[in-house]
């Protein structure tokens, strides 16, 4: 019997990266999936490959959000599991003093309103259902700052401070919140940001990052595991925690 038995997810943002892969491992563990993406093409792709269920999702947008969660209920009937991937950094996101304010408004709206949408609107289904688990994806530089990436450090510390009051607000109805902390995770987005040979800027900020990890750099499938974990039954004592995955660099 699958860990993931009898349960149904959202995963968002799993046309690529995490997410994708965390799709195929939760199916393989039992669960029912939608696929929750806003590119068509790699949303659908991620769904046919996995046997889930695709459904244009843009997280930063409520009405899709509201929406999402409605197909979700339609399809399966239930919520249990609302695994929040979807986000992202850019290059450009600089000192405060420097950046361009485009990019705080792409980068608050992906990393900080998006779970917040989709939190918003699949927990009353949860909590109809008699509980579920809502894990969140954060990042490293939320625990150890970040220079200098300022505005996605901000979203993704505002995201520890979320989900920490969705773990006090909902446990009386059986709704844990939990969240993850990776490191710099080998997807295809960080792939290409720092080994496209042709862009100088990309190649001077490699330099020394993958070395800092104890472990080395992880892979999607090394986060896409702990999500596993704390949206199965086997983690029903942990609410509220924030997890690192990062080999132990905000810890020394």
């Amino acid at each position: 019997m699958g860990r993931l038995e009898g349960k149904t997810a959202i995963i968002t943002g799993a046309g690529s990266g995490i997410a994708k892969v965390a799709t195929g491992i939760f199916i393989r563990e039992g669960a029912k999936v939608m696929v929750a993406e806003l590119n068509e093409a790699a949303g659908a792709a991620t769904a046919a490959e996995t046997g889930a269920v695709f459904q244009r999702t843009d997280v930063t947008d409520d009405a899709s959000a509201a929406a999402c969660a409605a197909a979700a209920m339609a399809e399966f009937g239930r919520i249990d599991i609302l695994f929040n991937c979807a986000g992202g950094s850019v290059v450009e996101d600089t000192k405060i003093h420097e950046v361009d304010l485009e990019v705080w408004d792409r980068t608050i709206p992906l990393d900080l309103k998006g779970p917040m949408l989709m939190c918003r609107h699949v927990v009353p289904h949860m909590i109809a259902g008699g509980g579920g688990a809502v894990v969140n994806i954060s990042s490293v530089v939320a625990l150890r700052g970040n220079h200098p990436a300022h505005i996605y450090s901000a979203a993704k510390g505002g995201l520890i401070s979320f989900t920490r009051s969705l773990a006090g607000s909902y446990s009386d109805e059986g709704v844990r919140a939990n969240v993850i902390c990776p490191g710099l995770i080998l997807t295809e987005r960080i792939r290409a940001r720092y080994r496209q040979p042709n862009e100088e800027r990309l190649r001077e900020a490699s330099v020394g990052v993958f070395e800092q990890y104890p472990f080395g750099v992880g892979e999607p499938q090394d986060i896409a595991n702990i999500g596993l974990f704390l949206a199965s039954d086997e983690s029903r004592m942990v609410n509220g925690a924030v997890i690192p995955a990062e080999g132990g660099i905000s810890a020394y």
